[in-house]
């Protein structure tokens, strides 16, 4: 997002400058340079797509489509069918994930669900519950 300063003085004539203001949380250790951030107190019902990592601290339910990195915080709820390059929750998720490079359950995470993924990382003290697939792409 950007948006501009107004003016400080009529008579002062120099341009305007942009003001960027961040589209990540600031205090999402996990925040990317270009990610999409869904707030604690923002409730989603719908599909989601993106070509740019996003980050869920809110709660959302439906399908994502993420063709980068998904972040589910720790204060986020998700419950939906979720297809990423990587998926990292530290908060609670349920549905169907499918990762075409990993998907990692730290150790405040909580999931429940199916996962297909060719990489798989649990810390300790994490809670999985579900079906893993872990086939290996056939290189053609």
């Amino acid at each position: 997002m950007v948006f501009k300063t107004s003016k400080r003085d009529r008579d002062d004539r120099r341009r305007e400058e942009p003001f960027v203001v961040p589209t990540t949380a600031p205090s999402s250790s996990h925040a990317a340079a270009a990610s999409s951030f869904i707030g604690e107190t923002m409730v989603i019902e719908a599909d989601i797509t993106s070509d740019e990592d996003i980050i869920i601290e809110g709660k959302v339910k439906g399908n994502i489509s993420v063709s980068k990195t998904l972040t589910i915080g720790k204060s986020g709820k998700v419950k939906a069918d979720i297809n990423a390059a990587v998926v990292r929750i530290l908060g609670e998720a349920k549905g169907n994930i499918i990762a075409s490079d990993k998907v990692e359950l730290l150790s405040l995470g909580r999931y429940t669900g199916s996962i297909q993924s060719q990489k798989l990382v649990v810390q300790e003290g994490a809670i999985l519950n579900g079906n893993i697939n872990q086939e290996k792409k056939s290189k053609k």
